[in-house]
């Protein structure tokens, strides 16, 4: 009996389920990582392209192409400009845009200003 005992090999099936368990534990808070990561980039990339939309309209605005108060749609982007007078010569546009529908993203809104010459 003690020759048995002594030549043990291999795993009991507690240890085995332990190792199952532990394992799971790991993989579980690391995937999690992964989905945060992927909503996070996702979240980025929304906001990066309301951005860059923003910056194309101002440009618009700034030649003379847009008029205040003007709500328009822009490759599926909600845009809102207002102009109104600024200090001395200048004028201020407040440029809105919206995310479409379905985009994933906390807050589907971006708004910027900006001060430009105005046209005599």
């Amino acid at each position: 009996m003690k020759r048995l005992i002594q030549n043990e090999k291999g795993l009991s099936l507690v240890e085995i389920l332990a190792a199952v368990v532990i394992l799971a534990i790991v993989l579980v808070s690391v995937m999690s990582f992964f989905t945060q990561s992927a909503k996070f980039t996702a979240h980025n990339y929304e906001k990066l392209t309301n951005v860059q939309v923003a910056e194309d309209v101002i440009a618009d605005v700034r030649i003379g192409n847009y008029q205040s108060n003007t709500t328009l749609k822009k490759d599926g982007y909600d845009i809102v400009i207002n102009v109104k007078a600024g200090p001395e010569s200048l004028k201020l546009a407040t440029i809105t845009v919206k995310s479409p529908a379905g985009a994933g993203i906390n807050e589907p809104e971006f708004t910027t200003e900006m001060y430009f010459e105005a046209k005599p």
